[in-house]
């Protein structure tokens, strides 16, 4: 045995060293989850054990970024892989579990379900370039500080909170508190899997990365709907006929890619993705628990730990749910239990604590750029799924209908504190739907315990009503996920060519802060957001985001030369189109031309009276000869 463990320890240590010599480094994290998944004792299938050992890596991997973030390696993928490969051996030879194949029972139903998600929302991604892929979460703007938060732990080789001043130089003073304690335990692993698929040690160019990013995005909602359908699975239960299944997972399937949660994906949230995955197959291991308690503590502590260090405001309810099984289970017996609970505290507090100080006191109460939760579609969900759970007595069902009240309770609190505060809901409301949703989706397995025709009968209108229609109050025309699927749902492709066309002259911001005033308002703002993100000069960004904005007031003349005079570095204008402008005569009352609600913006969105943007830029050239520059570019898509 220990003979056995010497060689394996050995070759955790020279597979990697050989990989990165072939530069075949992306297959390192595959040989990782396949040694986690050989030491699975928790449950039978193969499907199940690539679930779990996936869950317990994620949370591990957040938890392994304290000490990366610490030791001089950093990210470089031999380092990561041969201490996990060698930490896995160890866990093998402690335990004396030898690798073995799960078998592959019961999963093929699952597995079409989870093929036919991947196929449809990947599809939007495939037949789209960089720039439409790009363009896609670029309508939403927190991408550029999450590909920020990305590109800057990759290039610091740890978390930020644990040391932002090396944040300093990327982001405005006013925001550095902020985004360097945002939760980062999944910028964390972009940033390592970026390095495992490029077999590097270092950044890529501005292009690359972003595209990596946003491949690993789309992963990430992949690995939701895995997460959802294989939970709805398991709450159905070993009783549950393929027969009964069927109409349960078509239905979950429907539901992940014609409705809210596609819209996560699209309108580019990786941290709430992530939440979400953990909280689904949190559901699933509570509501039916591993068969050895060991694998399952191992399990829901991680799972604790990657919502934390992901989407702290599930935090709540992935607590209340582990709490509910360590009663159960009667943990408080095992005096190692009372350990883990104080290791997992302890490490679960990191992601609250420091989103509090990236907090305000209202942060409750801020709007966002999500996209409004179905209302009647949710109601209908949750009602479904109260049916499957109420429907049977079993302890597995009333665990999961537990999750599923203890997620409406946090949505209901929430709307009420914003309703009696604000008048409306917002943001973070939508947010708690989310997980609602994602709650209510899992527990659907209860309904493969009734029959197939009344199942049949439900899920067939339902997927039907999800399809022709969406919206807040279901009034919308289409579902999110078909917009998204014909091309409907853009949106901002030339923004996001423009940042890349940017990014492609000056991958550093070539000294000076890039203003793209080529074409129509939106895009202008959008490019130069992007731009400044892939380019590392963030920092500068802020204070051109009020002029450049088109649901302000605008700016004068006086204010783009303000802006110029007043830069720490020099200004780089892009231009193209001579009809484009954006300045006004008097900010008070602008003058613009009228525009129908939801109609594009011109290209002439300015006051006629003022100078058009190629005429400012040149103007202000002139002015400023050894601080502005001009570049006549030609937009990918003009």
């Amino acid at each position: 045995m220990i003979r056995k463990t010497v060689v394996a320890l050995a070759l955790a240590w020279l597979v990697p060293l050989a990989t990165h010599q072939l530069h075949l480094d992306f297959v390192l994290p595959v040989l990782v989850l396949a040694g986690a998944v050989a030491i699975q004792r928790g449950t039978t299938s193969l499907l199940d054990r690539v679930v779990t050992a996936g869950s317990q890596l994620f949370g591990a991997a957040c938890v392994f970024g304290i000490a990366i973030t610490l030791w001089p390696g950093h990210l470089h993928p031999t380092l990561i892989a041969g201490t996990a490969l060698s930490v896995l051996v160890l866990i093998a030879a402690a335990t004396g579990r030898v690798p073995e194949m799960p078998p592959m029972r019961k999963d093929a139903l699952l597995a079409v379900a989870v093929a036919a998600v991947s196929l449809v929302a990947l599809v939007p991604y495939v037949v789209r370039d960089l720039g439409g892929r790009l363009g896609l979460p670029l309508a939403g703007e927190d991408i550029a500080r999450h590909y920020l938060l990305f590109d800057v732990i990759g290039r610091t080789g740890g978390y930020l909170f644990m040391r932002p001043e090396a944040l300093r130089p990327f982001v405005p003073d006013a925001e550095l508190t902020g985004i360097a304690n945002y939760p980062q335990g999944l910028h964390f692993s972009y940033a390592v899997l970026d390095r495992f698929v490029r077999s590097s040690g270092h950044n890529a160019a501005p292009a690359t990365a972003v595209d990596v990013m946003v491949w690993l995005l789309v992963g990430t909602y992949l690995l939701l709907a895995l997460a959802v359908l294989w939970a709805a699975r398991r709450i159905a239960g070993p009783g549950a006929s393929p027969a009964r299944l069927l109409p349960v997972l078509a239905l979950a399937a429907a539901w992940l890619v014609l409705g809210d949660p596609v819209t996560v994906l699209s309108r580019g949230y990786p941290n709430e993705l992530a939440g979400l995955t953990c909280a689904a197959v949190l559901t699933a291991v509570v509501a039916r628990p591993l068969t050895r308690r060991g694998e399952q503590t191992a399990t829901v502590a991680l799972l604790l730990v990657g919502v934390s260090f992901t989407y702290s405001l599930f935090l709540p309810y992935a607590g209340i749910v582990a709490a509910l099984w360590a009663v159960r289970a009667r943990l408080w017996r095992f005096w190692w239990a009372w350990l883990v609970a104080v290791a997992v505290a302890g490490l679960a507090a990191i992601g609250p604590l420091t989103a509090a100080r990236a907090s305000s006191g209202g942060q409750l109460l801020l709007n966002g750029t999500a996209r409004v939760v179905d209302r009647p579609a949710t109601a209908l969900l949750v009602a479904l799924a109260a049916v499957g759970v109420l429907a049977l007595r079993s302890p597995r069902l009333r665990a999961a209908g537990f999750a599923l009240a203890t997620a409406g309770l946090m949505a209901a609190g929430l709307g009420a504190y914003q309703t009696a505060t604000l008048g409306r809901t917002v943001y973070y409301f939508d947010k708690l739907l989310h997980l609602l949703i994602v709650v209510a989706l899992c527990t659907l397995g209860g309904l493969a315990r009734l029959r197939f025709k009344a199942t049949a009968a439900v899920a067939v209108p339902v997927v039907l009503l999800m399809v022709v229609a969406g919206g807040k109050w279901h009034t919308t025309p289409v579902a999110p996920g078909v917009k998204l699927a014909l091309g409907k749902d853009r949106g901002s492709p030339e923004a996001a060519r423009d940042a890349l066309l940017i990014a492609r002259m000056f991958p550093d911001g070539g000294g000076a802060m890039n203003v793209n005033l080529m074409s129509t308002p939106w895009r202008n703002w959008s490019g130069t957001l992007g731009a400044a993100a892939l380019q590392g000069q963030y920092r500068n960004f802020p204070g051109w985001s009020g002029l450049l904005y088109p649901g302000g007031k605008g700016g004068t003349m006086a204010d783009l030369d303000r802006l110029v005079a007043d830069s720490p570095v020099p200004v780089r204008f892009f231009l193209h189109d001579p009809a484009a402008s954006l300045l006004v005569v008097d900010t008070d009352h602008p003058s613009r031309p009228a525009v129908r609600a939801g109609q594009p913006l011109p290209v002439a969105f300015g006051d006629p009276a003022a100078p058009s943007n190629i005429e400012a830029a040149r103007a202000l050239a002139a002015k400023y000869p050894t601080k502005v520059q001009l570049v006549y570019a030609t937009p990918a898509n003009p």
